[in-house]
């Protein structure tokens, strides 16, 4: 291990064996890293994930000394996940980014952050907020025009915002031109070339078929593939379904850094948290934090949910822990012994739809008991789109729903159905 290596892992504080993760405030986290002699390298070793989330954590604004040491991967990372709205660019939130950079980067730096995001993103922020004449192919501007303009430091273009565009959006373009301009003007006169003469619909296309490439590389795949997580599966038949071998191939770059929204998912603990914390080899930890990611990511796009919000990230990452140790309980019967073998042989998104088909078949229940026109409170949370565990079920109990966390769990709620509903829905069956 590297000594560079050693003061990540100490910065972040891996408290438990082959996960690297954070128990201490992002803020506090921060001032550590930028602290360093090395802070630099440091923050480079982030993954996107875990830049982007301590950056949301701080607020954009006081994260921005972190930025300035952001790679211009993590840079783009960053755009990818937080200025969408689905297919289409917040200009609003775009613009923020880069106010930030303007305000704090050095020219060089700014060039090379700039020169790392998708030139076609830039250019349809540019184009929905200006139109651009291009002097050296003598094109007029209108002299009675009242809209205010920039002149490019080399007099070729006259940039001519737009009625609609505001006075930040006006500002930020003209300081990030000049700033362009005296950094590498072959860059900024293409920036304005691509813009001028680019079809807004197709810019938006392409940044946006180069952002989903990066986002499945992290996991966030389609929602039409992604869905597929939910797929049901019958749980014996996993249980006796012949070893597969679903581990990387090839050595690591970097430890494996779960972000924080994921990470606290453990701080709820629960049968796979047990488990993982057992494991002694490390690699195989880290190969199982990494396969921990992409599922929560993979969930994340069935369900729809904007990666940009660490709350509901953090909802998501619960749940989806809860599922992989509902289904690794039931596949190692209950045996943290058993289970490291499970994990070993069974790919993770195995083990979470046999969790997720354990719980679903008890919202088919439910659903069935509901069309019989019987209202009962104590099943609404298992008629969710994902079931729920009911919270009247707990000690003490309470209103609304949780995740299934434990084959306890799902015994409480089958002998509940059972014992109210058993005649109904065996009657049901005969049918």
């Amino acid at each position: 291990m590297t000594a560079a290596s050693s003061d990540f892992k100490q910065l972040v504080l891996p408290d438990v064996p082959g996960l690297v993760r954070s128990t201490l405030p992002a803020r506090v986290r921060v001032e550590r890293l930028l602290e360093h002699p090395s802070a630099a390298h440091l923050v480079a070793q982030l993954p996107v994930q875990d830049f982007y989330y301590l950056v949301k954590e701080l607020g954009l604004t006081d994260a921005a000394e972190l930025l300035a040491l952001a790679s211009p991967e993590q840079i783009q990372g960053c755009l990818d996940l937080d200025v969408w709205d689905k297919d289409r660019v917040d200009i609003a939130r775009l613009r923020r980014w880069f106010e930030v950079m303007l305000e704090g980067f050095l020219p060089s730096r700014l060039l090379r952050a700039v020169g790392g995001v998708d030139i076609e993103l830039l250019a349809l922020w540019l184009r929905r907020s200006c139109h651009i004449y291009d002097r050296t192919l003598e094109e007029g501007v209108d002299e009675n025009s009242n809209l205010p303009r920039y002149l490019t430091p080399d007099t070729f273009f006259v940039v001519e915002f737009l009625p609609e565009t505001d006075a930040a959006t006006a500002l930020a373009w003209e300081r990030l031109l000049d700033r362009l301009y005296a950094a590498d003007q072959q860059f900024a006169r293409r920036l304005l070339l691509e813009a001028k003469w680019g079809l807004e619909s197709e810019l938006e296309e392409t940044a946006y078929r180069w952002r989903r490439g990066r986002l499945e590389d992290l996991g966030f795949v389609e929602y039409f593939e992604a869905i597929a997580v939910y797929a049901r599966i019958d749980p014996v038949e996993a249980k006796e379904a012949a070893a597969v071998d679903w581990r990387p191939r090839g050595p690591r770059e970097a430890p494996v850094v779960l972000p924080v929204p994921v990470a606290d998912a453990f701080a709820e603990g629960g049968f796979f948290a047990t488990v993982f914390a057992s494991i002694a080899d490390e690699a195989f930890a880290q190969d199982l934090a990494e396969a921990l990611l992409a599922l929560v990511n993979r969930v994340l796009s069935a369900d729809r949910v904007d990666p940009g919000e660490p709350d509901h990230v953090r909802t998501v990452s619960a749940r989806a822990l809860a599922t992989v140790s509902l289904g690794l309980e039931y596949l190692a019967q209950g045996s943290p012994e058993v289970a490291r073998g499970v994990l070993e042989r069974t790919p993770l998104i195995t083990v979470f739809r046999v969790g997720f088909s354990l719980t679903a078949e008890l919202g088919r229940w439910a659903q069935r008991i509901y069309q019989k026109g019987i209202d009962d409170p104590n099943l609404d949370p298992l008629l969710a789109k994902r079931p729920l565990f009911p919270r009247s079920f707990d000690t003490p109990p309470y209103g609304g729903g949780r995740p299934f966390r434990s084959l306890a769990d799902l015994a409480v709620v089958r002998q509940y159905l059972e014992s109210r509903y058993g005649a109904l829905l065996r009657s049901e069956e005969q049918r």
